[in-house]
């Protein structure tokens, strides 16, 4: 399987002015919760069209591929949380999070200093390249390809004078591997899961402004349960119904210890530190 996706690499490098889209398609593992061992899986895609570059998860092609075949409402949210685009050589990202109920749009600029190092080694028929750089506040080490001359990679990492293969932090909380990539002779519709969340259209915040709405619902995630006036419950997957305001006290701080526990954003610098409660 490796093989013939390498394969296809070397006849992709002499098609690549054939196609208006490109999809790389890799691997991306990553801890939740940062003081486990346990790491998360699944695959992302990086999107490199005639004019933009897009990041976001493989999930949401699946569900809209069923939305425009069966004609299903089906949705679902990102577990990445990696959902950006922006114009090709632009280091202006235009991100995307989605948060409960709401669908934001913050913007960045993010500017990659990378080191590019004399050391390489093989994937197959390709010979990578190391390059490091600081993002995000962790260390990462890249592999990248310069064979294939596109300078992009997941997420937003790009600069290099080379497709990325490989990239992972070295405090192992999160790693991307290349592992496909298909064409496309015309743009692919992201409207529906990227620049919209299945029609809702992003609010346009600040970092700082959304981290605010976070921190309010972690300090009162319930007070929807405590104003309402039907009924409601809340199952967490321990067999047990919770539906009674005198609940209240026990699912709040069992839902700050869950949100404290996995807040481990790939870009820990501008990330929410929740207080202890």
């Amino acid at each position: 399987m490796m093989k013939r996706t390498i394969l296809f690499f070397i006849l992709f490098m002499f098609s690549l002015h054939e196609a208006q889209t490109h999809q790389f398609i890799y691997e991306l593992h990553f801890k939740g919760d940062s003081t486990k061992n346990k790491m998360d899986s699944i695959k992302v895609i990086l999107e490199v069209g005639k004019e933009e570059v897009k990041f976001y998860d493989m999930e949401f092609l699946r569900i809209d591929s069923i939305r425009k075949n069966k004609n299903e409402n089906w949705t679902t949210n990102s577990t990445s949380q990696q959902l950006m685009k922006r114009k090709k050589g632009s280091n202006t990202h235009q991100n995307y999070r989605d948060n409960l109920f709401d669908y934001y749009l913050i913007e960045s600029k993010d500017e990659m200093k990378w080191e590019i190092f004399p050391e390489t080694k093989k994937s197959a028929d390709y010979q990578l390249q190391k390059a490091e750089v600081d993002f995000g506040g962790r260390h990462w080490v890249a592999w990248f390809c310069n064979e294939i001359p596109i300078n992009e990679g997941p997420y937003k990492f790009q600069g290099l004078p080379g497709l990325i293969f490989e990239i992972e932090d070295t405090g192992n909380n999160y790693s991307y591997k290349l592992i496909n990539s298909k064409k496309s002779e015309k743009e692919l519709d992201t409207t529906e899961f990227l620049e919209t969340h299945y029609g809702n259209k992003p609010i346009k915040i600040t970092n700082q402004e959304l981290n605010e709405v976070k921190l309010n619902y972690y300090n009162n995630p319930y007070s929807w349960a405590m104003t309402s006036t039907g009924t409601w419950s809340v199952n967490f997957g321990d067999g047990k119904i919770y539906n009674k305001k005198e609940d209240i006290p026990y699912l709040t701080r069992r839902t700050q210890e869950e949100l404290r526990r996995n807040n481990n954003p790939i870009e820990l610098d501008i990330a929410l530190k929740y207080p202890l409660k």
